[in-house]
């Protein structure tokens, strides 16, 4: 039997995601990789509740995350993701519209570095997406702009 992928060890970049990837290896994707790949952002972000949509995402127990936030590896890696996000998200402008799934990936990408990182990291990270925003704020729907605040 296949032992299942440990979110521990693909943070602390010693194991593999559950489609065989290393961090490295998603750190590598393309703009257009990151675009039209599903099934990377709950490995960089894993949240306290599972994900519905993506089969094989991690399913952080309260023990997972108690490692995750004594880890001094995970925690770099997870700021490191959110600031490798938040750079493919400087180059592209397709997000800035009423409705994008990137909406719901900034929201997890803020829950995650709250929950693993700090509240400090979180909202540096929130901040810089209202940053590259700017004057085009009001083209994002308000409920994913609250999400955003509220996470």
């Amino acid at each position: 039997m296949k032992a299942e992928p440990s979110i521990i060890a693909f943070l602390e970049s010693e194991g593999l995601d559950s489609h065989g990837r290393q961090l490295s290896d998603i750190w590598a994707f393309s703009d257009t990789e990151i675009e039209h790949t599903h099934k990377f952002i709950q490995w960089l972000f894993p949240p306290a509740e599972p994900s519905l949509s993506v089969p094989g995402s991690p399913k952080l127990a309260s023990c997972d995350i108690t490692a995750l936030r004594l880890s001094n590896a995970a925690k770099t890696s997870v700021a490191e993701s959110g600031d490798w996000y938040t750079s493919s998200l400087s180059r592209n402008s397709h997000w800035k519209a009423k409705y994008d799934h990137n909406h719901l990936r900034i929201t997890r990408v803020i829950k995650s570095l709250r929950l693993l990182v700090s509240d400090d990291e979180a909202n540096r990270f929130r901040d810089n997406v209202f940053a590259l925003l700017g004057d085009d704020a009001d083209q994002i729907d308000e409920k994913a702009r609250s999400f955003w605040l509220a996470a």
